[in-house]
């Protein structure tokens, strides 16, 4: 279904780019590049938010275009019990998008010291995503089996998880970063 969406990787995939094309300037970095799409970015991530995220409680849903074979249900079609799917590999998908806002915006914040701003807001966000993982009612990880599972909420209020091994609980290992402390230095 080309309808579908796809896992919001553009957020890296600019980030990457930016990377290698400073590398082959010789450390020069196409700021204009990453400002611009940044911006771009800046309209998805709200799309992705306010679209995607059906109790506004920082757990995602939706389906993906190309990562609909690692479910048990077709993520994007109304599901035969009725209710909804609360996605492990949504949520993370999110998570890591908003690290790489972040990253973003602290390297723009090295010259333009208003995006130190939007940095606070993407970390913020980026912990209330990882809390909301794990929060009670939802519990995505679940601790005896240390792994991460999708969780289906039946129209009776019921919460099961999916306890299958797949893709979906492993997906959440994508959403890290690192911060070299000379940026901190940089962008307090």
């Amino acid at each position: 279904a080309f309808g579908d969406v796809n896992p919001p990787v553009h957020g890296w995939a600019t980030w990457v780019v930016y990377k290698i094309d400073q590398k082959l300037q010789g450390g020069k970095a196409d700021r204009e590049f990453l400002e611009e799409v940044f911006h771009k970015l800046l309209l998805n991530f709200t799309w992705w938010v306010n679209r995607k995220d059906k109790n506004g409680n920082n757990i995602f849903q939706g389906g993906f275009l190309g990562m609909d074979n690692i479910g048990v249900f077709d993520r994007s079609a109304q599901l035969p019990t009725g209710g909804y799917i609360e996605q492990s590999d949504g949520t993370s998908w999110m998570a890591m998008f908003t690290l790489n806002m972040l990253r973003m915006s602290l390297e723009l914040a090295k010259e333009n010291p208003t995006y130190q701003s939007l940095a606070t807001k993407f970390f913020e966000h980026f912990l209330y995503i990882a809390g909301a993982m794990a929060s009670e009612g939802i519990d995505l990880w679940d601790e005896q089996d240390e792994f991460f599972y999708d969780v289906l909420h039946l129209e009776n209020g019921e919460n099961l998880p999916l306890k299958l091994r797949s893709m979906v609980g492993l997906i959440p290992l994508f959403a890290v970063t690192t911060i070299e402390p000379s940026l901190l230095e940089k962008v307090p």
